[in-house]
């Protein structure tokens, strides 16, 4: 297992970084720096390890980081993860979703220092895909800025480590739900999801909107399992220069999830560039990370309601 004392998360504030930053407190003895510029992400999120000795949080950019030296591993997951915003705010999401990563590994090349960079991904890579449930090695057809954002990073990465010795792992997340996952402050806020959304607006009393005809179909995973592939991929012991699917390996329509939730719900509009089935295969998280998902969509709805 890799020795680990202090990492770095960038995005901590957000849905997936605030619930790392839990798990790894909890389940590591780590020293942890989050940064975040919480321009999705909110302080409530970690306010309650503000007064922990082993974490210190800076208010600020990833641009404005100057070292990487002082740490052992960087969990990347500061983003603009939202797929139709990314076809109008087009130089923000370039900006926040490539160049942020390529800003650590310029730094990582200067000082010649390179701590391993667990990197988020997503599974817009594939598209809707031929192949269902989807390996690492099935086609790549990104349909959204977004997505092609992700897989540029993947990319730069794995080319760039053909001359430079970097140490990474794309965890391409299927879809994340869990504590958090929807700010009604920040409807733009970094992976919220429709899971989250649907329990909110159940809760408030308004119609679950559902776009289309329902019938695209999502892999949903908990976001604790999130966070436990994410500490599984920092301590593994030798490089992976990989990409690794993280899902449930199930899928549910958008319309079913709906009516587990409330059976006041309407149909609008379809939106454009997203996939008509997201479906995992998790062999590689299984057999490379020894990962498996622990927690079950329909668990969590029920204690959401109940």
């Amino acid at each position: 297992m890799k020795h680990i004392n202090r990492v770095l998360i960038t995005g901590v504030a957000g849905f997936i970084g605030s619930n790392l930053l839990d798990h790894i407190m909890e389940h590591t003895p780590w020293k942890v720096t989050g940064v975040d510029d919480l321009s999705t992400g909110s302080l409530d999120n970690i306010a309650h390890h503000l007064n922990d000795p082993r974490v210190i949080f800076a208010e600020q950019s990833l641009f404005d980081l100057g070292s990487l030296r002082a740490y052992d591993v960087v969990f990347h997951l500061a983003a603009l993860p939202r797929i139709q915003p990314s076809y109008k705010l087009i130089n923000e999401h370039i900006k926040a979703n490539l160049m942020g990563a390529m800003h650590l590994v310029e730094l990582m090349v200067a000082e010649e220092y390179f701590p391993r960079l667990v990197n988020s991904s997503s599974s817009a890579v594939y598209g809707t895909p031929d192949k269902t449930p989807t390996s690492e090695m099935d086609a790549v057809d990104c349909l959204s800025p977004y997505a092609f954002q992700k897989y540029e990073t993947e990319k730069y990465l794995e080319i760039l480590a053909e001359r430079y010795p970097l140490d990474y792992v794309n965890l391409r997340y299927f879809n994340p739900y869990g504590p958090r996952s929807y700010n009604p402050e920040n409807k733009f806020s970094a992976y919220s999801s429709v899971v989250g959304i649907f329990l909110y607006n159940h809760k408030m009393g308004k119609k679950l909107q559902i776009t289309g005809d329902g019938l695209q179909k999502r892999d949903f995973i908990h976001v604790h399992d999130v966070a436990h592939a994410n500490v599984l991929a920092a301590q593994h012991e030798g490089k992976l220069n990989t990409a690794i699917n993280v899902g449930h390996s199930s899928t549910l329509s958008i319309l079913d999830l709906a009516k587990k939730i409330s059976d006041d719900y309407e149909f609008i509009d379809k939106r454009e560039g997203e996939a008509e089935i997201t479906y995992a295969d998790i062999t590689k998280a299984r057999e490379v990370l020894g990962w498996e998902p622990r927690r079950t969509l329909d668990e969590f709805i029920k204690r959401e309601l109940s």
